[in-house]
């Protein structure tokens, strides 16, 4: 039995009859009552245990209904020989109204109520000075009693709701100031990486471009053709990562995605492949963070083969695999030996394969990077979307390419 889904199928103002600690104050009530009603015996009579025990079973809606719950135990308080339940309809009034005038109002009734042994009787006898002394005295104590513990309950109740608002403002206030820092920092980022790196790259992409107009072999000018190429792609790239840093967290950025692959390939000046039906792969629409870190992977493959194996033949394989029961996209990247002897030392923050392992994994999937007799290759598998929600995922055949 599911009792959280139970619960929340009763209305709002029902729910304390399901509440399990309610449930078990309110029938430790029963043997406390029915102790004091085989006590009282004696001196109770059979109409007036009967409306006591009338009074008990209003006790449970009391939460629900605390004014007809202490009207029902007003017979049993000017009987003045069963006390308990009374008083604790008494509790519940001035713990459940708001209003302090109405608490008091009911509270003088129960003390006038609780005075009935001390009425005079209906032949006129009046109890004695002493007598209703005793019952002005225990009546007072009888109505003020419950109603100082139930205001006292309130107020307490009240206390902790405002301490639990107080420290939501005081968590959400830290939050915005985490926020507004953090947004600080980004921006202040992104002003070095647009002074410096900008700079950098558009003064290689220009040059790259004088070069390519003005050379006079047709390989130096297809060679600044591409690295104008590559410039002006690291330029919108680095434009539009400006911008989300510039932006409030939690934007979304545009991402590259499956179908920027054959260009990316194309455009990356090695003797690269690409193998796989990308249009119909793409059709399958992959998460956007399984694409991206495709893409990023791929990218910083061919990096690393322009880095230390220039001119070597690169293929690029990306196809739809499985992954411990789920579709998943596979991308293998694999380069031969480079034909030069001696590679251009170029710079290397030896943090690329790390980064790409821990895109991967964090979405779950699978990264490899190891030499080959042959050359090098790096694999990755990343699943598709979140393993919860995969059974509400509509089943589609991912397509198959060879």
């Amino acid at each position: 039995m599911n009792l959280p889904r139970i619960r929340a199928r009763i209305p709002s103002r029902l729910r304390h009859l399901t509440s399990r600690k309610t449930l078990v104050r309110d029938l430790a009530l029963v043997p406390v009552t029915a102790a004091e009603a085989l006590a009282m015996r004696p001196l109770a009579g059979t109409v007036e245990v009967a409306l006591y025990g009338v009074t008990v079973g209003a006790l449970f809606l009391r939460r629900r209904f605390p004014v007809p719950a202490l009207v029902t135990a007003l017979p049993v308080a000017v009987a003045g020989h069963l006390l308990l339940a009374p008083m604790v309809a008494m509790f519940e009034v001035a713990r459940s109204l708001e209003r302090r005038r109405a608490v008091y109002g009911w509270a003088l009734v129960f003390f006038a109520a609780s005075l009935g042994p001390w009425w005079p009787s209906v032949f006129g006898v009046w109890p004695t000075e002493d007598a209703l002394l005793f019952g002005v005295i225990s009546s007072a104590l009888m109505s003020a009693g419950p109603t100082a513990m139930g205001q006292l309950s309130r107020a307490r109740r009240e206390l902790a709701a405002h301490i639990e608002e107080l420290s939501r403002a005081h968590r959400r206030e830290a939050e915005l100031i985490a926020e507004r820092a953090v947004v600080g920092e980004r921006a202040r980022l992104a002003r070095e990486m647009h002074d410096v790196v900008s700079y950098q790259v558009s003064l290689m992409t220009v040059q790259a471009g004088a070069l390519e107009r003005t050379a006079e072999e047709p390989a130096a000018r297809e060679t600044a053709s591409v690295i104008r190429g590559l410039g002006v792609t690291a330029l919108q790239e680095l434009r539009g990562l400006v911008g989300v840093l510039r932006s409030v967290p939690g934007n979304a950025a545009i991402r590259p995605r499956l179908n920027a692959l054959p260009d990316l390939v194309g455009n990356s000046g090695l003797d690269a492949t690409l193998r796989g039906d990308i249009p119909a792969i793409d059709s399958r629409k992959w998460p956007e963070a399984v694409e991206e870190t495709l893409y990023r992977t791929v990218q910083e493959a061919l990096t690393n083969v322009r880095k230390h194996a220039p001119g070597a033949p690169v293929t690029v394989t990306v196809e739809p695999g499985e992954l411990a029961g789920r579709s998943a996209l596979v991308a293998e990247i694999r380069n031969g030996l480079s034909p030069d002897a001696a590679p251009p030392s170029l710079p290397s923050g030896g943090h690329g394969l790390t980064g790409l392992r821990e895109r991967a994994e964090h979405l779950g999937g699978t990264f490899t990077a190891e030499p080959l007799a042959d050359g090098f290759r790096v694999r990755v598998v990343l699943p598709d979307g979140d393993p919860a929600a995969e059974d509400d995922r509509p089943t589609t055949r991912p397509v198959t390419t060879h």
